[in-house]
């Protein structure tokens, strides 16, 4: 079970992972958008920005390129009728500044666009945005404009440096890595435990089941010894034949009895385990029931007392066969722990709802008159032991048996089991509490319709 734990904790941990990961990443690239639409904004706010002091301002001071320049960490060239102006620039580029201009103005050249001749059907051109590759990697935004006033020839050219997104983004990449990698471990905290929540039932019903098993073929290899050794007798003394062949036929069947439970148990789980619902006289069934425990009470010295209403009880839908086995489960455990001198009692009772179903729940798109008309319960209360508070939520799962010494041989831990399979079928419930008088009373309650 660990191994199964470890291996639905990494599957767990590495699909929702995954999901984090690819959540995170559309963050990243998105964020990547965003750095690079911020990038050509800059630009273009920067660009205008030249553009009209150009057009407006006959004179440009150094100080105002230095200024622009640091702020944009960008390249600004002007021309007059050819000649540069005497600034050098305020930083220093990867890539020579001279060679950014050049390769500038010749993909402007490309366009038509010539910083030393005006333009000849307006008195501005600009180029498109152009990209321009340094030689160390480093990548630039570019335009040209050229002006034309009277015989003076004025051109800007605008180089912006764009760095890497991943270098502006180096803060929000590391973060995002530790959301990731911390998001990694969390998940495998929560799925190591949330795991091994899921398989505790799945825990527990393989320790049943293991228990069940090593108790069945105790109860197994019992009858298989004593079938053996009484062929071994029977050859040995064939005059004892009529007193072993009773023992061995007594074993036979409680082999019988066991297999037969655990094929019901494995039909209920297949979910082949039909029922014929008919319509059932519950007092005929009660009394027969009673008739037939009667002697098997009288030999052990055990009073049974049949209570029925005054009036007849409602024949329901049901298969009168599971009912009969049902009662036949909580009469036989009933008779094997309730001690000679004491009594068991089967009652019978019902709960009718009102005439005009104002008692009964709303069910959306169902007819009131299709609702359960009434309750029936039916009750098995003994004078035995008792079962203690702990193990009443306990004795009606598969394989538990609160006899641990297993002092009745003739039960498995499967009765009460197969009572509660059957009774959901009937879309029952089946309870266990004290009988006031001591012992236990089971109680089956079975929705029925008129």
């Amino acid at each position: 079970m660990t191994r199964l734990r470890f291996r639905l904790t990494w599957l767990y941990t590495i699909t929702t992972s995954l999901i984090l990961t690819l959540a995170l990443t559309s963050l990243f690239l998105l964020r990547i958008k965003e750095t690079r639409q911020a990038q050509l904004d800059s630009f273009y706010t920067t660009w205008n920005s030249l553009s009209f002091r150009l057009t407006s301002d006959t004179i440009i001071s150094q100080n105002f390129l230095a200024q622009a320049e640091a702020a944009s960490q960008s390249i600004i060239h002007i021309e007059e009728n050819g000649i540069p102006l005497l600034y050098r620039g305020s930083w220093t580029p990867a890539t020579d500044r001279q060679l950014l201009i050049e390769k500038t103005k010749k993909q402007a050249a490309a366009q038509g666009i010539l910083t030393f001749t005006a333009p000849v059907s307006s008195s501005s051109a600009a180029t498109t945005l152009l990209t321009i590759k340094g030689e160390n990697q480093d990548q630039y935004y570019a335009m040209v404009l050229v002006l034309s006033h009277q015989k003076t020839v004025r051109s800007l050219c605008f180089i912006f440096y764009c760095p890497p997104v991943l270098l502006v983004l180096k803060k929000t990449l590391l973060i995002l890595l530790g959301a990731d990698l911390a998001g990694f471990l969390c998940l495998l905290f929560v799925s190591w435990h949330f795991v091994g929540w899921s398989l505790q039932p799945v825990e527990e019903n393989r320790k049943r089941q293991a228990e069940f098993i090593a108790s069945a073929s105790h109860e197994l290899r019992s009858p298989l010894a004593v079938l053996r050794s009484g062929t071994a007798a029977i050859l040995a003394a064939p005059e004892q034949k009529e007193s072993l062949l009773k023992t061995m036929d007594s074993e036979c069947i409680r082999m019988s009895r066991l297999i037969d439970d655990m094929l019901l148990l494995a039909s209920a789980d297949a979910k082949t385990w039909n029922i014929h619902m008919v319509k059932t006289d519950m007092d005929t069934l009660l009394i027969e029931t009673y008739e037939a425990f009667l002697p098997a009470c009288r030999e052990k010295q055990i009073t049974l007392r049949l209570e029925l209403p005054d009036t007849s009880l409602p024949s329901i839908q049901a298969d009168p066969e599971r009912i009969r086995q049902i009662l036949f489960i909580l009469l036989d455990n009933a008779l094997t722990y309730t001690p000679a001198g004491q009594q068991i009692q089967i009652r019978a009772e019902t709960k009718i709802a009102a005439a005009n179903h104002s008692d009964r729940p709303y069910r959306p798109g169902i007819s009131p008159s299709l609702l359960p008309a009434g309750l029936l319960i039916l009750q098995v209360a003994d004078q035995g032991c008792g079962i203690p508070d702990d193990q009443k939520n306990l004795i009606f799962d598969r394989f538990y048996q609160a006899d641990k010494a297993r002092s009745s041989k003739s039960h498995f831990g499967l009765g009460l089991s197969i009572a509660k399979e059957l009774v959901c079928l009937h879309k029952g419930t089946i309870t266990v509490t004290d009988n006031p008088k001591g012992g236990s009373c089971f109680s089956i309650i079975l929705p029925f319709s008129l």
